[in-house]
């Protein structure tokens, strides 16, 4: 009877470690394998009958894993977590328990669970970790190395066109600016001044489209006493003579009359210019850049603008694209003039993606310009600490693109600031955890930081810990 009673326990005790869908070793203390359950020999794709009866010091010899947690146990005589690696590239989280009797190490009782997944989920993290570390560091290099005079850049159009400008601008030639109002042909232009050899003189900035007609020859060129009506008894340098040594940068230069075209274009010959009223000339050393949004070779057919001069100052042509050609630009910029009206108008607003992603979608005829208008528009408009889609004008949500689909292919949870999403992928990944993993102290071995931070993690998202069956 007692015979029976033994046997009928044992069976169950076998049922019990049978049905478990961890993997279950018992060892003796000196090693040896005495049983392994079914899940086991699937976790680790091995057959009970080749393990059995042998020592684990054995099977780590051979490679079936990397390393034994049972020797580690013999060794510390204490409980012992490991993650382990097997020859067919699993990871299994691994522990083992001592079982002491009359105070001797008995055996050895080792749970594993296949932690393959989980581990390359952490894996990608640390990955995405890395990479977002790394774009943050290019982002900076990128703000430094496009940064003069608050011109900001990262797309490749404007990479080509700032490599250009640092070729010209070591030679000492006239540069001709192209392009659309506000794309920032007068932070080119400072650039270019900046890169030459040049920069320790003036950099002088003319718009002809700005000044009187009768009032531009003597910006220009300046004038003598008694030159005319009004002038100053001791005359007045123009702003070439301001510019010697430097650089003169003539904006909107198809404004400028025929007949100071024709004294633009002695000069650029010759290196010579006289003031207003005076019979002398004067030498000067100055570089020119000119610029214009116009279609200057239309203003050639008709007559507008002189052929000669034109050739003349277009030795080095530079096209600024408009900025819905260089649309990668405009996170950057955004994140830029955020930071600047911030501290102009003492507030500390961020910028939802959802409102990036509207403005990536608009054609942007005002160009930078009306991309920093805008920025600061919202940021003083703005009466919460994000700016949102309803903070966003309606002639923008008018004037988006028939391809504005926001977040297509995106996940729910991508919208809001870098640190919003962040914070909903932990979130995710620490729900996934809690369901496959026992306890928090194993969720905490498979991340890498201690238990108390997986429950104040687990309690900042308010994750409840999952139901098991009994």
């Amino acid at each position: 009877m007692a015979y029976k009673s033994i046997k009928h326990h044992a069976d169950i005790l076998d049922a019990i470690i049978e049905s478990s869908y961890d993997g279950l070793w018992i060892c003796d203390a000196n090693g040896t394998v005495l049983k392994i359950n079914k899940a086991s020999e699937r976790i680790n794709e091995i057959r009970a009958e080749d393990v059995l009866g042998r020592n684990v010091r054995d099977l780590v010899d051979e490679g079936l894993f990397n390393e034994s947690v049972t020797l580690k146990v013999m060794e510390k005589n204490k409980p012992v977590t490991i993650i382990q690696n097997l020859k067919s590239g699993k990871q299994l989280l691994v522990t083992g328990n001592p079982i002491f009797i009359d105070g001797k190490l008995k055996y050895i009782v080792t749970n594993d669970r296949d932690i393959t997944e989980l581990m390359r989920l952490k894996r990608e993290l640390e990955e995405s970790r890395k990479i977002t570390k790394r774009y943050y560091e290019r982002l900076q290099e990128v703000l430094d190395e496009g940064k003069s005079d608050q011109f900001i850049f990262c797309s490749k159009e404007m990479k080509t066109v700032f490599e250009t400008i640092k070729r010209v601008s070591e030679v000492d030639v006239t540069i001709f600016l192209q392009g659309e109002s506000g794309v920032g042909k007068n932070h080119v232009a400072r650039m270019i001044h900046k890169y030459s050899d040049r920069s320790d003189f003036p950099f002088v900035h003319v718009n002809c489209g700005a000044i009187p007609e009768n009032l531009l020859e003597s910006e220009l060129f300046g004038y003598v006493k008694g030159a005319f009506t009004g002038a100053k008894n001791e005359g007045k340098p123009g702003m070439f003579e301001m510019a010697n040594k430097g650089t003169l940068f003539l904006d909107e230069i198809t404004e400028m009359p025929l007949n100071l075209q024709v004294k633009l274009l002695h000069f650029l010959d010759s290196g010579k210019m006289k003031r207003v009223g005076d019979v002398a000339t004067k030498e000067i050393s100055v570089r020119i850049i000119a610029a214009s949004n116009r279609d200057v070779k239309e203003y050639v057919k008709q007559k507008k603008f002189r052929e000669d001069l034109f050739f003349r100052l277009n030795i080095v042509p530079i096209t600024i694209p408009p900025l819905r050609e260089r649309k990668d630009d405009i996170p950057l910029l955004m994140a830029h003039f955020l930071k600047i009206f911030n501290k102009k108008h003492k507030k500390n607003l961020s910028i939802s993606t959802k409102v990036i992603d509207m403005f990536y979608h608009y054609h942007f005829p005002g160009n930078i310009r009306e991309l920093s208008n805008l920025v600061e528009r919202m940021v003083v408009m703005t009466k919460g600490d994000k700016i949102t889609e309803v903070n966003v004008p309606n002639y923008i949500l008018e004037g988006l693109t028939n391809d504005f689909t926001p977040f297509a292919s995106s996940p729910p949870w991508a919208m809001g600031t870098l640190r919003d999403t962040i914070e909903k992928l932990e979130q995710e990944m620490f729900k996934t955890l809690l369901e496959q993993s026992k306890t928090q102290q194993e969720m905490a071995e498979i991340l890498g930081i201690s238990q108390p931070t997986v429950a104040r993690k687990l309690k900042k998202y308010h994750i409840l810990p999952v139901k098991r069956g009994s």
